[in-house]
């Protein structure tokens, strides 16, 4: 397999809409890089009403239009991603293979909460009934049975009696088979200290070892999500109406994705110092912006974009860390500059 989607979603800060997307990354898992990362380019959008958010749901649209290409891809989803329904609808969709990142501790299956801190490469058969009276009467004698689909009126008063907690969307009795990965990925002791991954990738082929460094390849998105927000301005609109947001979120999507095929058009020098250098993504994108309101779109003029691009790098320094300082932030509209 030479293609790695990963499935993403962003929030985008709007009053009634959530965007979804899957992108591809561009440098091919089965090259080794010295680089952390390929550049994406984003294919698909998945827009829903805020009040029907469902990630999931999502997923498996934009993962059907997938399978219909007839040739075999590789997803990487995150901890969010993370459902009985979706991984079966992953082990039936042709020529789907995934890699599912879950949690290790409170909020993942029982069968990986109860693994001791060491590395595992192990497969799993879960046993996943909606019938209710066959779980109560057999939940003593089967050790993997999992309820789904049951009532979720013990949680809130106020909700209806009809209520369901999650989609399923296949028989009343179903067997979910799937292989866990669980590897070291900090130092004893830290936060995070155990990773474990969900997918259906033969072990022959792909060993631990190896998926250590698939799942990797996701690293890219958050850079590019920073890339997209305040490089390209993603996060500011000048719109109200929903459908003029939809246009610029296009727009924006569609400069990310030139600005990024551009980068790697272009001729990168060797230099012998003390890092490796990348072409500034920032300063690619002042120069796209410059080159795109001229109408000549001559090979000549091109050419000499990839040139200017190629111009201004950056050092690529391996290992640095920096903790994430999240704050809640409101979108920026465009009436911010005028007077109260």
């Amino acid at each position: 397999m030479q293609i790695n989607y990963v499935l993403v979603n962003i929030i985008i800060a709007m009053k009634r809409t959530c965007a979804f997307y899957i992108c591809q990354n561009t440098q091919n898992h089965n090259k080794r890089s010295d680089s952390a990362c390929g550049k994406f380019k984003y294919l698909d959008m998945v827009i829903q009403p805020r009040q029907k958010m469902d990630e999931r749901e999502a997923a498996l649209t934009m993962l059907k239009k997938l399978a219909q290409q007839e040739k075999d891809f590789l997803v990487l989803m995150d901890r969010g991603y993370i459902s009985f329904n979706l991984i079966e609808n992953c082990n039936r969709l042709k020529h789907c293979h995934y890699v599912m990142r879950s949690k290790s501790g409170d909020g993942a299956f029982k069968e990986i909460v109860a693994m001791s801190n060491h590395e595992y490469d192990i497969d799993l058969s879960c046993r996943v009934t909606s019938s209710h009276y066959y779980y109560v009467t057999h939940k003593d004698t089967e050790k993997f049975l999992h309820l789904i689909l049951h009532k979720k009126h013990h949680y809130k008063a106020v909700r209806s009696k009809n209520t369901r907690d999650q989609r399923w969307d296949f028989e009343d009795m179903c067997d979910v088979r799937f292989r866990v990965c669980k590897f070291r990925i900090n130092p004893p002791g830290s936060d995070d200290e155990w990773e474990v991954l969900i997918t259906n990738l033969y072990r022959n082929e792909y060993p631990l070892a190896r998926m250590k460094e698939i799942y990797h390849l996701r690293w890219g998105i958050e850079t590019s999500f920073r890339e997209l927000k305040y490089d390209l301005s993603g996060i500011q609109f000048h719109s109200k109406k929903d459908q003029f947001v939809y246009m610029e979120i296009y727009a924006h999507f569609a400069m990310y994705n030139a600005v990024s095929l551009s980068i790697i058009a272009s001729s990168k020098p060797y230099t012998q110092g003390k890092y490796q250098y990348q072409i500034d993504f920032k300063m690619a994108c002042c120069i796209w912006r410059r080159y795109f309101s001229i109408s000549d779109n001559s090979d000549k003029n091109f050419t000499q974009l990839l040139l200017d691009v190629a111009f201004y790098l950056t050092p690529i320094r391996p290992g640095r860390k920096d903790k994430r300082n999240l704050k809640v932030k409101l979108v920026v509209g465009f009436p911010y500059r005028l007077a109260a």
